[in-house]
């Protein structure tokens, strides 16, 4: 009898748990969502101001070198501009087909495989 009533509270806590899980997981990613927003932000920020002030400095030093200040200077400058903007779009082609990769994966692993174009 004690026996019984033991195995029938121990499957209750075990389907409390499993119901529990699910909700914690969704709360959980949603705050990864947004550090991995954030987190993303700052790389594509970094990336230009990193390829503007190597295209400054490359510039800079080109024009103490040759005794001309401003025009390797400029021209270096936007040649750092247009390599951080290569750069960040770059990464956000590369964001964007993880992402597509990623619900894919999501609509195969929930069985919803409704007839997509290009899917035998």
């Amino acid at each position: 009898m004690e026996e019984e009533d033991f195995s029938r509270r121990l499957k209750d806590l075990e389907s409390r748990i499993a119901a529990a899980k699910p909700a914690k997981a969704a709360s959980r990613s949603a705050a990864q969502e947004k550090y991995t927003q954030s987190s993303l932000a700052w790389r594509m920020v970094t990336e230009l101001v990193a390829g503007m002030l190597l295209g400054l400095a490359i510039g800079y030093g080109l024009d103490s070198l040759f005794g001309t200040l401003p025009v390797f200077l400029m021209v270096f400058a936007l040649f750092g501009f247009a390599a951080g903007v290569r750069t960040m779009m770059r990464t956000a082609d590369e964001v964007r087909n993880r992402r597509a990769e990623g619900a894919l994966m999501r609509d195969d692993e929930t069985g919803s495989d409704t007839e997509r174009p290009g899917k035998d």
